[in-house]
């Protein structure tokens, strides 16, 4: 957090599942009030799940054993949402991933806030635009888009076409405030650009599957084995340098039509939603989970996510 506040007030959020949650942890940590409303009951746990997920982190040792009750201090909950957010400086909505009703949100949002003060949407694939149309102020909307684990790793900031330079300006120097990473993108596009490079290789690995070319499992292995042996060194357009472009041309072009290019979801995951197995919700996906399993990996993805950000700054 900076020495001086990029915003004079409480942040509201507007939306208190995972993702609310995820915000509501990051802004108080950074010593700023939290203010949350939810259209349906998400609201009523996230204090309780607030000190459990600020306790791992203690557990970890990214911050000290006060700060549990110090973010629990700082963030209320509310049942009406002019009370919520009537005195916030920037609101920040993590609905469901619908766009007609965030769109609808947005006007129930502007209605009980002033026409300066921000609106943020942690969408995942909606461009602004659209979910701004029908705004009476939508310069002051942008997105905020987290990639997480189990926490923020950075934030893709993607503005609309009516979103003011002003809006940008201020909102890539709250994230600096509150200690997020921010890439700002370049070109309003569906998925904006992690999304798009994660479900591309997510449509090929379940393509595979879905052919019978690999066991899932063992699939997932070699591809987290693969990634660990070059990714901590260089990213992948930069080992396009050591394989060579005319080689990568060469490949590409025999290789390209021989890809995915599935326009739905797998067979596989569709099978899997149909008997019931929708992952660490339910207890099965691919995996076979239990609570201490789902506690370790939670505990390792913290830590994880805890160095990347050491090691950004």
């Amino acid at each position: 957090m900076t020495d001086t506040r990029v915003l004079d007030g409480p942040i509201g959020v507007v939306g208190a599942g995972y993702i609310g949650h995820l915000f509501a942890q990051q802004f108080a940590l950074a010593g700023y009030d939290v203010r949350a409303w939810s259209p349906g009951r998400s609201v009523d746990t996230l204090r309780d799940r607030l000190r459990q997920s600020v306790s791992t982190l203690v557990d970890i040792g990214a911050v000290e054993r006060t700060t549990v009750d110090k973010v629990l201090t700082r963030v209320s909950t509310h049942d009406d949402l002019a009370t919520a957010l009537a005195p916030c400086a920037a609101v920040m909505e993590s609905i469901v991933e619908d766009a007609q009703a965030k769109s609808a949100c947005y006007r129930d949002i502007e209605a009980v806030i002033g026409a300066d003060v921000l609106v943020w949407s942690s969408t995942s694939n909606f461009p602004m635009t659209r979910l701004a149309a029908d705004m009476a102020h939508p310069e002051r909307a942008i997105v905020v888009h987290p990639v997480q684990t189990q926490l923020i790793i950075f934030v893709e900031v993607v503005a609309g076409e009516k979103t003011s330079g002003a809006t940008v300006t201020t909102t890539m120097r709250f994230c600096g405030d509150v200690d997020l990473r921010a890439v700002q993108v370049r070109k309003e596009i569906p998925g904006f650009l992690w999304n798009r490079v994660w479900f591309a290789m997510l449509r090929e690995m379940l393509h595979l599957v879905d052919m019978g070319a690999v066991d899932p499992l063992e699939l997932d292995s070699l591809v987290q084995t693969t990634l660990r042996a070059f990714v901590p060194v260089f990213g992948p357009l930069q080992m396009t340098d050591f394989i060579g472009h005319d080689t990568l041309r060469d490949i590409s072009n025999a290789l390209y039509p021989e890809l995915a290019t599935d326009r739905t979801a797998s067979r596989t995951i569709e099978q899997h939603v149909a008997d019931g197995r929708l992952g660490v919700k339910s207890g099965r996906g691919f995996y076979d989970d239990n609570g201490q399993r789902v506690a370790d990996l939670t505990n390792k993805l913290c830590r994880i996510a805890r160095q990347l950000d050491r090691d950004s700054t």
